[in-house]
């Protein structure tokens, strides 16, 4: 018997550990505000760890403008605000006054002529730049917020099934107790 609460505090303990990583993929999405791009929209997903307001160590990439999907893959580049340049320091933020990124189907910093990209920058100089540019549906397929702070960010971490760190408990305990009879 003392195995099998052994065996079960185990399973808790790599439950729970698992439930709190902080790698997960996050949903994000923009609607536009200015008069020209009303209603356009882009969404998408990654892969990365929330930090804070901050999402880092990004990957897996997926832009999507007004249901159009970027072909990829899609690089991360970052704005620097102080040099007004692309480098390789994106920054992606819950809250959308912190954004400098770009997601785009060329390494940015070292070549600038993406055919499809996503842009949030804000800067004391520009202000709050958005811009989306998906060139595989046409050549005119753009929406952007240039100095506008009406559009709409969102990103959120998609959770887990509530189920599954429930399952793992019981698999770990079913293992536990045939092993026992096993034993026994």
């Amino acid at each position: 018997m003392k195995k099998l609460f052994k065996a079960a505090a185990l399973v808790a303990t790599f439950t729970a550990g698992s439930a709190n990583a902080q790698v997960s993929t996050f949903d994000f999405s923009y609607i536009f505000n200015s008069t020209d791009a009303i209603g356009e929209v882009v969404t998408g997903s990654l892969v990365g760890e929330l930090n804070g307001l901050y999402i880092t160590n990004i990957s897996d990439v997926q832009v999507f403008l007004n249901g159009a999907q970027f072909l990829g893959p899609l690089t991360v580049a970052g704005w620097d605000p102080a040099a007004l340049a692309w480098d390789n320091t994106p920054v992606l933020s819950t809250d959308k006054s912190l954004n400098n990124f770009i997601f785009a189907d060329s390494n940015v910093p070292t070549d600038f002529s993406p055919s499809n990209y996503f842009w949030f920058t804000n800067d004391a100089t520009n202000g709050q730049d958005v811009l989306a540019v998906n060139t595989n549906v046409n050549l005119n397929n753009t929406a952007e917020d240039s100095q506008v702070v009406g559009g709409t960010w969102t990103i959120a971490a998609v959770p887990l099934p509530t189920s599954l760190p429930l399952m793992i408990s019981g698999l770990g305990l079913l293992a536990a107790a045939g092993r026992r009879r096993l034993q026994g």
